[in-house]
């Protein structure tokens, strides 16, 4: 019995059989073994986890262990039997219906304006604008701008810009939202074409008509208080100071304390200012220079599809001797920087210099600014 093994028919096996099969046994493993796994499918599993797994268990495994982890795989990828479902659009349209929808009260405009200071702000680098930043190479007035204190003839056609920018100082002097701010604007008119070069008459050499140099400083309180539709976010109390920087019979300045407070609704954003002239030891440059300025001024403006027009209204309310001013503003995109921009003014006050004088003129250019 030692040598045999029982079978359901014979009885008993001959080892000689008993060894082939146990062989065979043994071999056919072996020879399954030494057959090149497809390493193919392990590499186009997308997780990493997932794809280094698989090529563990087909090291140690074999080619079955491969057919079980990409079967996982694609399971893991299609959880409801769709191919292109996303998995976070549920989570997303929950989160859409959650949000409320923006009111129409909402001052829109003035917030983005309001939010893209205080990132400027954050940022050491970026300048942050206050009035509008531009350059018009081509303007005309109809006006005669001749005066006696000018030693050039002014021709009608001449170049306006201006470089308005403003920061804070001190922030939360007198708690939250409160901040003392610094700001600085540039006007110049400048006769451009007034040369020999370009044929003009007499030895003018593109002066400069006018400069006016207007630093102010004071208190911002950022506020949210609604009244009669509008959205109030800001108020100022501000002094200001403007000059020509000239001397003699061409000096120019004044001093003022003023008190503004910007609001809006929607697209459409406004400030209102008003002010009181500060009493000077001189005032025999420009004593009457409020019957002309008035005591305030009032500013539109509207954004429509990445354009932006506005305008400054002025008066100075006396309906016997009226007298005010008025500009208006057009931007629009001419690429990701620069806006182009056209301006009309007419009025009092265009700059100091022509305090006293009405002035019309229509310019066109381009802006890195506007008001919102």
């Amino acid at each position: 019995m030692s040598r045999s093994l029982l079978h359901p028919k014979h009885g008993l096996l001959p080892s000689a059989a008993l060894s082939g099969i146990v062989l065979l046994g043994i071999l056919s493993p072996a020879s399954a073994q030494t057959e090149t796994p497809d390493w193919s499918a392990c590499a186009k599993i997308d997780t990493d986890t997932e794809r280094l797994a698989c090529f563990d268990r087909l090291a140690s495994s074999g080619p079955a262990a491969l057919e079980d982890d990409a079967a996982t795989e694609e399971e893991w990828r299609q959880p409801t039997g769709e191919t292109n479902e996303d998995p976070f659009a549920e989570a997303q349209a929950e989160q859409e219906a959650a949000t409320p929808p923006v009111k129409k009260s909402e001052p829109v405009a003035l917030k983005r304006r309001l939010a893209s200071e205080q990132s400027g702000e954050r940022n050491p680098f970026v300048m942050r604008g206050y009035k509008p930043n531009y350059l018009m190479p081509a303007t005309y007035t109809p006006t005669d701008l001749s005066r006696s204190v000018y030693d050039f003839e002014p021709q009608h056609a001449e170049t306006k810009f201006q470089l308005s920018f403003q920061f804070d100082w001190f922030e939360d002097p007198f708690g939250p939202n409160t901040a003392l701010y610094f700001a600085y604007s540039q006007l110049s008119l400048w006769q451009t074409y007034n040369t020999a070069f370009l044929g003009a008459e007499g030895d003018a050499s593109s002066p400069f008509r006018e400069t006016n140099y207007e630093p102010e400083a004071g208190l911002t309180l950022d506020m949210d208080y609604s009244l009669a539709g509008l959205t109030f976010k800001r108020a100022r109390f501000s002094l200001i100071h403007t000059s020509n920087g000239q001397g003699g019979e061409r000096s120019r300045s004044w001093n003022r304390l003023a008190a503004s407070t910007a609001f809006g609704r929607g697209n459409f954003a406004g400030r209102l200012r008003g002010w009181y002239r500060l009493p000077e030891a001189d005032e025999n440059e420009n004593p009457d220079i409020t019957d002309y300025m008035g005591y305030g001024d009032l500013m539109l403006a509207y954004k429509w599809n990445e354009q932006t027009i506005a305008a400054t209204l002025r008066n100075n309310l006396d309906f016997n001797e009226n007298k005010g001013a008025i500009q208006v503003d057009y931007t629009f995109p001419l690429s990701k920087r620069v806006k182009g921009y056209v301006q009309y003014f007419n009025g009092y006050g265009e700059s100091l210099i022509d305090y006293n004088r009405s002035i019309s003129r229509i310019g066109v250019g381009i802006a890195l600014t506007d008001w919102l």
